[in-house]
C-alpha cells in the first residue's frame, strides 16, 4: 500500500474503531469486510477501489465523511530542563525500589 494511503487508512480505521464502540448501532453485515473511503479524497478512494475485494457480497463500503478537529488530551504540559528531568526519574527508581522492597516483605 502506498505509504501516504496507508497512514490514512490506519488513521481511519482507528477513528471508525472508535465510532463502532460509541455507536453500536451502527450495523455493518456479520463477516464483511469493510473498505474505508473518504470520498473527499479522490486519490484514497480510487486507491482503495482498486484493491478492494472483487467479490461484492462480502464487502461493505464505507465513506467515513467528516473528521472532527483532532483534540490533544494532555493537560497542563510544562517545558523543563534536563537536570530536572533527571531528578523526576532518580524520585521515579527511588519509589520503585521502596515498593518493590515493601511487596518482599509483605
Amino acid at each position: 500500500m502506498n505509504n501516504i494511503y496507508h497512514a490514512k487508512h490506519q488513521s481511519l480505521f482507528f477513528e471508525f474503531t472508535n465510532y463502532i464502540i460509541t455507536h453500536p448501532n451502527f450495523n455493518i453485515p456479520s463477516g464483511a469486510e469493510v473498505i474505508l473511503l473518504d470520498c473527499k479524497d479522490a486519490g484514497y478512494t480510487r486507491y482503495m477501489l482498486k484493491h478492494a475485494p472483487k467479490n461484492m457480497e462480502d464487502v461493505v463500503f464505507i465513506d467515513v465523511g467528516e473528521l472532527a478537529p483532532i483534540r490533544s488530551r494532555i493537560k497542563k504540559p510544562k517545558i523543563i530542563t534536563r537536570e530536572f528531568a533527571r531528578k523526576s526519574v532518580t524520585k521515579t527508581k527511588n519509589i520503585s525500589a521502596a515498593l518493590k522492597t515493601s511487596r518482599k516483605k509483605i
